[in-house]
């Protein structure tokens, strides 16, 4: 259970960990993971914990992430090896799941998963997801529209944002992690049976 006292210490904790840019987004996606659990009847108290848990570990050094991923004896994939900041979401979820003693999956995958998205992923993950994605700091193009669409309907703006994350890093050929195409994967089949 996330409590408001669980809130405030990680607050302080990010405080210490992130530099002052990572910070205004770190604070973006807590206040809009908030605003989003408002609209959809969630726990604010849970969604702002994710908000500030999230890029816990983004400012690390590489090194750095790949020794914590060792000492937490996280499974490296190679496209960690490779890009070792991929990690950041996975240290963060098993530093939260330690620190303060949280065992309900839908929180910690959506710590783990914010930047890939995640099949599998309960009302929480897909409201961090979004809220990483569409806090007020971020400007690209229709993002606009896709915060009114977060607004209406979770599942329908989590299948949006997931595909716009995939066209941007087609268009620039980045990495596509396997996650990601597992969730979209997911995401079409779901949509073709008439779930979405």
């Amino acid at each position: 259970m996330i409590t408001k006292k669980k809130l405030d210490k990680i607050k302080k904790i990010v405080d210490l960990f992130v530099g002052k840019d990572r910070m205004k987004h770190i604070v973006g996606t807590a206040k809009f993971a908030e605003t989003l659990a408002k609209v959809h009847g969630l726990d604010t108290t849970v969604a702002q914990f994710l908000g500030y848990a999230h890029d816990l570990f983004r400012d690390f050094s590489e090194d750095r992430l790949v020794r914590m991923a060792n000492v937490f004896g996280l499974k490296v994939t190679p496209e960690d090896r490779e890009f070792p900041i991929l990690l950041h979401g996975k240290l963060a979820a098993e530093y939260v799941r330690l620190k303060f003693n949280i065992s309900d999956d839908d929180i910690l995958d959506a710590i783990r998963y914010h930047t890939s998205g995640f099949k599998d992923f309960g009302v929480y993950g897909k409201l961090l997801f979004l809220a990483d994605s569409l806090e007020e700091t971020r400007n690209y193009p229709n993002v606009s529209y896709l915060r009114e669409i977060a607004f209406k309907d979770l599942d329908m703006a989590f299948f949006e944002v997931m595909k716009n994350k995939l066209i941007y890093a087609l268009s620039r050929n980045l990495l596509i992690l396997n996650e990601s195409i597992e969730c979209w994967n997911y995401l079409i089949r779901k949509r073709k049976g008439g779930l979405l």
